[in-house]
């Protein structure tokens, strides 16, 4: 049996004290950690700054999706900085992780077609309607992406560092290449090819390593809107739920963008965040015979799922790896959601944006998986983009 690391996930506590103003303690002692302050509507980017000087605190970062600052402040100074007349309130800024495991397997250069991509009859829509998602914007906030690939190089279109913008979204880790290879391989008879192989990519890095901040994370969505992405694959999470997270995701989803993620690794009744909010499409997993592995996170939340186990896809260098897990599985949808895009599909609810209808459409046409209509385990069943196109299969 595979063994599958457990997800760890760290969880900040907030201590909320109602004292009077008085004389601000000493900034940023020992016990100083990340935290998200939200101010109230309509105080000026100014203003913000000039609260937080106040009581001696510099800004990490500026997060204007959510009307937000990132500060490294101790549990006195927060208790100060929540008598101050601007500030709305203090999120904590936890960690989010990565949802896999992995192996290194022999790199086969020759061009394969992996297991998963096939068991979703994604090669049913290039050869019948000759749809490789082109020209869909798909953003990946993930741990970045190996930029010179030979098997990703044509379809990476740009991208955005979170953590330090000065540089280059480049993966160092080996994550968002693999996932970026689910979703849009190359066509090139070298590798593998994506479900979606035309499909435009974004590397929004938000992970350094398997793990990044929350505060990055919403950046990188602010990055998503304003760049307008149409696709955005979240192959992270947490436990916790931070509510300046819940905004930001909120704000993407009403510009129209479909916000898919994994659902965890953890089992039974353990949906992690972003996936367990509702604007989000939860994925969980399933194997090469439509089961879905006793690791896969379950419950309310989960809305479709897609193959997770042994993925063989694109990774550093010019290698390519199988890993296992819900972060798989993830980009599998994302792909399909892009081919939904590239055939075209209406806004039949009127409401300006069509991210409602690509998610109909998901689930409407995903495969049943032992009972009929939805479960806890596998949610509407086994994502299949032949349906999602609208062609027929048995």
């Amino acid at each position: 049996m595979k063994k599958i690391p457990k997800v760890i996930l760290v969880c900040l506590l907030v201590g909320i004290l109602a004292f009077p103003a008085l004389a601000a303690p000493a900034p940023n002692g020992s016990d100083a950690v990340r935290k998200i302050v939200v101010f109230q509507d309509g105080i000026s980017k100014k203003d913000q700054s000039d609260a937080l000087k106040k009581v001696g605190l510099k800004e990490v970062k500026k997060l204007s999706l959510v009307n937000a600052a990132v500060v490294m402040v101790d549990p006195a100074i927060e208790a100060f900085l929540l008598t101050q007349p601007e500030v709305l309130r203090v999120d904590n800024d936890p960690l989010a992780y990565t949802q896999k495991a992995g192996k290194s397997v022999p790199t086969a250069f020759v061009e394969t077609l992996p297991w998963g991509v096939d068991q979703i009859d994604a090669d049913l829509v290039w050869a019948q309607m000759a749809n490789k998602g082109e020209g869909v914007k798909v953003a990946l906030l993930d741990t970045g992406i190996n930029l010179k690939h030979p098997d990703l190089v044509d379809n990476i279109y740009g991208g955005y560092n979170a953590i330090d913008p000065r540089k280059a979204p480049v993966d160092t880790y080996g994550h968002g290449t693999h996932v970026a290879g689910i979703i849009a391989g190359m066509d090139n008879e070298i590798g593998v090819i994506g479900v979606a192989p035309r499909a435009n990519l974004y590397a929004v890095k938000v992970l350094d390593v398997n793990s990044g901040y929350i505060s990055d994370v919403i950046d990188g969505l602010q990055w998503c809107i304003d760049n307008q992405m149409q696709v955005i694959n979240m192959s992270v999470g947490l436990l916790e739920d931070v509510e300046s997270f819940h905004e930001a995701i909120t704000r993407a989803y009403e510009q129209g963008i479909v916000l898919i993620a994994a659902s965890g690794n953890s089992g039974e009744n353990s949906v992690i965040y972003p996936a367990k909010y509702p604007e989000v499409i939860a994925v969980g997993a399933s194997d090469f015979n439509n089961q879905i592995p006793y690791w896969s996170s379950q419950g309310p939340e989960v809305d479709i799922v897609a193959p997770g186990l042994d993925i063989y896809s694109t990774f550093l260098g010019v290698t390519y790896r199988e890993l296992i897990g819900t972060s798989m599985a993830c980009p599998h949808v994302a792909g399909t959601a892009a081919l939904i895009l590239s055939s075209g599909i209406s806004d039949s609810n009127g409401n300006g944006r069509v991210n409602d209808e690509v998610r109909e459409r998901l689930l409407s046409t995903a495969t049943d998986l032992g009972e009929t209509g939805w479960n806890s385990s596998s949610g509407w069943g086994l994502v299949n983009a032949a349906r999602a196109v609208g062609i027929p299969t048995p």
